[in-house]
């Protein structure tokens, strides 16, 4: 019998706590909606290109490796065009 109670007392006090907590998520959800409203209706501002010294930096620094990986690449490709000179002394038969 006491646990019956105690369930009922329980289920009682969450209902109660529910109800009060309720009202602050709803006020939250809707400032929440109001700053996207406003967010959403507010001017668009103009985006400006700007023009920065790390870039250049970083595109030169691009540039130079994909200039060395691709002489790195043509002199492979020559080396594999050529035969490899072997010297009959070099090997021991």
């Amino acid at each position: 019998m006491a646990k019956s109670m105690r369930s009922k007392r329980e289920k009682r006090l969450r209902a109660i706590r529910r109800e009060i907590v309720e009202p602050i998520y709803e006020k939250k959800e809707a400032a929440k909606l109001a700053a996207q409203e406003a967010a959403l209706n507010a001017p668009k501002l103009p985006v400006r290109p700007t023009k920065n010294k790390n870039d250049d930096i970083a595109t030169a620094a691009m540039e130079l490796i994909t200039n060395a990986a691709a002489n790195r690449a043509e002199a492979a490709a020559a080396d594999m065009g050529t035969p490899l000179n072997y010297s009959p002394l070099s090997f021991d038969l």
